[in-house]
């Protein structure tokens, strides 16, 4: 009985030694070929195609700018404040502003693309809209604005601003608001576009305004203006109009901008409305007298960064500097920043009745070439407001953090496409400026009331990829509509909790 079943022993532990290696090299990829390596994991199968006649669209995550937009009730709000139409058939006022916003949220370049929006089912769906306005009506509804119109349209933007941030920190105010000044010039290549003209850039184009918050990113104000206006026109006009919205959130105010906002104007503003600022001031032709009057104990030695803690441990070696060693090389002049140190005194400008804070930095520059006749020194001015507990030095690091506004710029113009100029009126491209700042402007809400924090800081291509497109299916049920989400998609679940939150 033993010797019969020996054999049948042996023979099952053969076959689960070669199930044992095939259950390897199936852990391991393919099987190795000759010369020990695995085949391509990319083999591009040919495949079959076939077109399926269910309804699906690829912006699934429009669901939650929609969720949002019906929170913060913008369509109440644009209704109130903008009349446009004579008749409502059947489009009102918010319906068009909100095509044009939709059409920028996931992505459209420009108003022909809204005719993606208009011919898909399941996007109708989500907005709950039987139609959507024609590429052509929405163009012709930016034509009809004036400018007082659209004043209004940016004071409905303004409460729905503040609706957000109430629903954010509650009645509980934030200590300090940082508004960003800066200007952006952009080329337009018809030669009919009205309004646009001359730059100091040498083109022919358009020189918007830009007024953002710092942090969030938000955009305050989009005003177009012709290309030859200077770069701070009507940015005082506009400052004041947003003092008492952002009086209703922040304790302290501070504004900041380069060279070219550093008016007497932009000042007043300031000074009228409790406000504080810290400018880059152009170099006057006293500046130089003023700065070399100084005795030497009043300059404090300045570093353009807090110093980081050390974090232990092994340092990664670093490659030499190759621009410096090729310029070295090649007989170039290379400057370095050697040292720099900060000092200040009161400055009273010309036509100011006020005397101001003058924050001076002086840059010691080493020239590594075949040698040096003179010392070279550069300063840099900041003219402020900011009462004397605020050192210089951080003074002067706070004035240069405003350089984050060239990102939000950045994405104004690539993210959102505001920058486009589709029309060729000067009003008509103000108001596509204005939908498009309700459009950028989305993205920091939802990060605020229904999606991760760090999101305000995404590039709109990555959150685009995480939180828009996704492929989803709109089902109408007896009570309700159902969304139906790629489960392939890594965001799903935090898009589903993002509209869950915007709903309740």
């Amino acid at each position: 009985m033993g010797r019969s079943e020996a054999p049948q022993v042996k023979q099952t532990t053969d076959r689960v030694r070669a199930s044992h290696v095939n259950t390897g090299t199936a852990v391991f990829g393919a099987e190795l070929t000759e010369g020990g390596r695995g085949e391509r994991q990319l083999r591009h199968p040919k495949l079959r195609v076939e077109i399926e006649a269910t309804e699906s669209t690829a912006y699934g995550g429009l669901a939650l700018a929609s969720s949002l937009v019906a929170k913060l009730r913008v369509s109440q709000a644009i209704d109130e404040h903008l009349s446009l139409l004579r008749s409502h058939r059947p489009f009102h006022e918010s319906d068009h502003v909100l095509t044009h916003v939709y059409n920028l949220f996931v992505g459209g370049g420009a108003i022909e693309d809204i005719a993606d929006l208009q011919h898909s089912e399941p996007v109708r769906r989500i907005l709950g809209a039987s139609r959507i306005p024609d590429p052509t009506t929405a163009g012709d509804f930016l034509r009809r604005f004036g400018q007082a119109d659209i004043v209004e349209l940016d004071r409905a933007i303004d409460e729905v601003q503040s609706r957000a941030w109430r629903l954010t920190h509650g009645s509980r105010k934030v200590k300090l608001g940082v508004v960003d000044l800066d200007s952006h010039v952009r080329h337009v290549f018809g030669d009919q576009k009205e309004g646009a003209d001359f730059t100091y850039k040498g083109g022919f184009g358009y020189h918007p305004l830009v007024i953002s918050l710092a942090g969030t990113q938000e955009c305050l104000r989009l005003v177009n203006r012709p290309g030859n206006v200077a770069s701070a026109e009507g940015a005082a006009k506009h400052l004041a109009e947003l003092v008492s919205m952002l009086k209703s959130r922040f304790n302290r105010i501070l504004v900041r901008g380069d060279s070219a906002f550093a008016r007497q104007d932009i000042f007043d503003v300031c000074d009228e409305h409790g406000l504080y600022f810290a400018m880059v001031s152009p170099t006057q032709p006293n500046f130089a007298d003023l700065a070399d009057s100084l005795p030497e104990r009043c300059w404090k030695p300045f570093r353009a960064s807090d110093a980081k803690p050390s974090r232990g441990g092994r340092r990664r070696k670093r490659g030499g500097n190759r621009r410096r060693r090729r310029a070295r090389e090649r007989g170039k002049r290379n400057l370095k920043l050697e040292k720099q140190w900060v000092a200040e005194l009161d400055y009273r400008p010309v036509r100011s009745e006020r005397t101001y804070r003058l924050i001076v930095r002086r840059q010691r520059i080493e020239e590594s070439a075949q040698g040096e006749l003179f010392e070279l020194w550069r300063y840099r001015y900041v003219l402020t407001n900011l009462p004397k507990s605020v050192s210089a030095e951080e003074v002067v690091r706070e004035t240069y953090r405003r350089c984050d506004q060239e990102n939000v710029i950045e994405q104004l113009q690539g993210g959102v496409a505001a920058m486009r100029m589709p029309t060729g009126g000067l009003l008509a491209n103000h108001a596509f400026l204005v939908c498009a700042r309700l459009a950028h402007n989305l993205k920091a809400w939802l990060a605020m009331l229904a999606l991760p924090a760090e999101v305000m800081r995404w590039e709109w291509k990555r959150f685009r990829k995480a939180f828009v497109y996704i492929a989803a299916r709109v089902v109408l049920t007896a009570r309700m509509h159902v969304l139906r989400l790629a489960g392939s998609h890594r965001f799903a679940e935090s898009i589903q909790r993002g509209i869950i939150r915007l709903q309740t």
